[in-house]
């Protein structure tokens, strides 16, 4: 319990030391006599916030010290001050500089604020006259029936398997997708595959199948050119052929009068002969010349399918042969990705069952707790001047479709446990229980508050200070 409280430099306040018996304690005054600023600076060596607007007016620094008295403390609270506690005894100081800074000290030993407020929790609690406006949110019912149950490190290993559990469950879920994703690539990989065997591209016949179309394409052309070429060096009427044999024959009697023409003579009859080769060619060639509407529409086909394969797989020949290269590469590959999941299925459900038997352990206290606490808290609103109050701390689940299996039943699970907890109240008698959120006034929601904390008191057995 709090026994002495030292003030100075805090806001009106110059130096003030206060003193205190066991019980009940009041501070009465006018507005602006400086209640507030007891409670404040109490609050200071609870651990809040110190800002430079608290000192007072004129003085470069402000101080709070406050003595505790440790010989009612549960045993379990006093061990955990036993490094700074002398004996029985627990001070506590709060220095604050105007330039900012501030020191703590326990018993002369300098802690940081957060150690502070661990250590002072089992000390002092200070309600407002704001507090009540905590369980105007449900969320918070919760919260107070597992503090007076004890249970909060309980609640917080929950909260730890239950994290554990959705971190397994989600990197199981991305792989489950990832499997999904490697089997749709591998699916889109078989039919790349099948696709260009089924082809059968070979390099270079883009090219032969073009000349091939070149040539059906103008075949009547070609024919047509191939015949007159014949009719002008082998018709009936001044053919190349026979001009050139008649200019040979003139040359030969000009060879007989004059020998060096033989030489020349002899070069025209090569020009005879390699034309008479030519023409045979020509004649050969204008009779294969084909003349196939359906090869041309196959080639059309072929060249259509090598422009298709082309241009999904790279532009030539050559590219679309390495891609199937590549995509059978990757075929061969194969990731044992089923061997991850089994594992991490198998360590999804083991962390799922961790975090239930936990969590149904959970539930067992609170079932008990919430009765134990009902029935004192009736008890507290009676000298509250609540007569034949009504208080229930109702537990109760969701349903869903993906929760926890219990007793034949799906349940939602989170990570505060399995049930939800709300405080239903009625002020008078034979009024039916209802939210305490909904239907409770100002002045009882202040005397509920009142009650629980008292009964959180005796049931935690603290002997600390409520301010």
């Amino acid at each position: 319990m709090l026994t002495d409280l030292y003030i100075e430099n805090i806001a009106l306040v110059e130096r003030l030391k206060l003193s205190f018996d066991r019980g009940m304690t009041v501070l009465t005054g006018e507005t602006g006599a400086g209640k507030s600023v007891i409670v404040n600076a109490l609050a200071l060596v609870l651990g809040s916030r110190a800002e430079r607007e608290y000192i007072r007016h004129g003085a470069d620094r402000a101080v709070v010290e406050a003595t505790f008295d440790l010989s009612r403390l549960p045993g379990k609270y006093k061990a955990e001050m036993a490094t700074y506690a002398e004996g029985d005894r627990l001070v506590i100081r709060r220095d604050i500089q105007r330039n900012g800074s501030s020191k703590v000290r326990v018993n002369e030993v300098s802690i940081p604020l957060a150690k502070l407020r661990e250590l002072t929790a089992p000390l002092a609690e200070i309600l407002g006259q704001h507090a009540n406006q905590m369980l105007l949110d449900e969320h918070n019912h919760l919260l107070f029936l597992d503090s007076f149950a004890g249970v909060l490190p309980l609640r917080d290993e929950v909260g730890q398997l239950y994290d554990n559990w959705q971190h397994k469950a989600k990197e199981l879920a991305r792989v489950l997708r990832e499997r999904d994703q490697r089997q749709k690539e591998h699916e889109l990989l078989q039919f790349q595959r099948d696709e260009i065997i089924a082809a059968d591209i070979r390099v270079g016949e883009e090219d032969e199948l073009q000349r091939e179309r070149k040539i059906l394409d103008s075949s009547r052309a070609l024919m047509q050119s191939a015949a007159l070429i014949q009719e002008m060096m082998d018709g009936e009427e001044q053919s190349l052929l026979a001009l050139l044999r008649t200019v040979r024959k003139e040359l030969d009697s000009m060879v007989a009068i004059d020998e060096h023409l033989r030489e020349t003579a002899d070069e025209l009859a090569e020009v005879d002969y390699r034309l008479e080769d030519f023409r045979a060619y020509i004649e050969k060639y204008g009779g294969s010349i084909p003349d196939d509407p359906e090869r041309l529409e196959a080639i059309n086909q072929r060249l259509d399918e090598i422009y298709q394969l082309k241009r999904k797989y790279g532009g030539s020949e050559e590219s679309i042969l390495r891609t199937l290269a590549e995509v059978e590469q990757k075929l061969a590959e194969n990731p044992d990705i089923d061997a991850l999941i089994a594992t991490l299925e198998e360590a999804t459900q083991q962390a799922g069952n961790a975090y239930a038997e936990k969590a149904t352990a959970l539930s067992a206290v609170r079932t008990k707790a919430a009765e134990y606490l009902q029935r004192l808290v009736v008890k507290e609103l009676a000298e509250l001047a609540i007569d034949n109050g009504g208080f229930v701390c109702e537990l109760s689940r969701q349903e869903v479709a993906d929760g926890i299996e219990l007793d034949g039943k799906t349940v939602q699970a989170g990570p505060e446990g399995l049930e939800n907890a709300r405080f239903l109240f009625s002020a008078n008698p034979g009024e039916p229980l209802k939210s305490l959120v909904k239907t409770a006034s100002g002045g009882e929601i202040s005397r509920v508050l009142l009650a629980l904390k008292s009964a959180e008191k005796k049931n935690n057995r603290r002997s600390h200070t409520l301010m």
